[in-house]
């Protein structure tokens, strides 16, 4: 995703299996998720103990910086860290592609889409970016798009369309 301004709420799916595989250390305690693998609402106000403990060591390591409940990790950070081969290029991208669609306003049918404008702006720069990364990958065939990314582009893509009806 995006190197800047990531929200920690993007970690706090109400869907939990969108953190299944590398990041199910930030899942909700399974008394705070229902049948259906979904979160009750108060449990995702706040982070889990584990996900809390990744983001101390990866601060005092210095490795990202916080501001509120917003992260940011560098962009040489990112790539050293991010994959180590094929595999894990394609497991750290479909990750992030799942986080990303949860989190981003999904196209209801409405007309009226400016009513959700300010949860697109925050998350729209994490979709741009994953398309980017995905543009540079794809040539070389080393990157499938995963559905979660193939739907976030499709949802990013109605939102778009408001930049030019919505008021900076």
């Amino acid at each position: 995703m995006a190197t800047d301004n990531i929200p920690e709420q993007l970690f706090l799916p109400h869907d939990q299996k969108a953190l299944d595989g590398r990041l199910h250390f930030c899942k909700q305690d399974p008394e705070d998720i229902d049948e259906h693998g979904f979160a009750k609402p108060i449990s995702i106000a706040t982070t889990s103990p584990t996900f809390d403990e990744a983001i101390a060591d990866l601060l005092e390591k210095k490795l990202i910086k916080q501001d509120g409940r917003m992260y940011s990790i560098h962009r040489v950070v990112q790539e050293a860290t991010n994959y180590h081969d094929r595999k894990d290029l394609q497991d750290s991208f479909n990750s992030a592609s799942k986080l990303v669609y949860e989190a981003f306003p999904k196209h209801d049918g409405s007309r009226s889409l400016y009513k959700k404008w300010n949860i697109c702006q925050e998350y729209i720069p994490h979709g741009v970016y994953l398309r980017k990364r995905f543009e540079d990958y794809a040539r070389s065939k080393q990157l499938k798009p995963p559905d979660a990314f193939v739907r976030l582009l499709a949802n990013c893509g109605v939102y778009d369309k408001l930049l030019s009806f919505v008021p900076c």
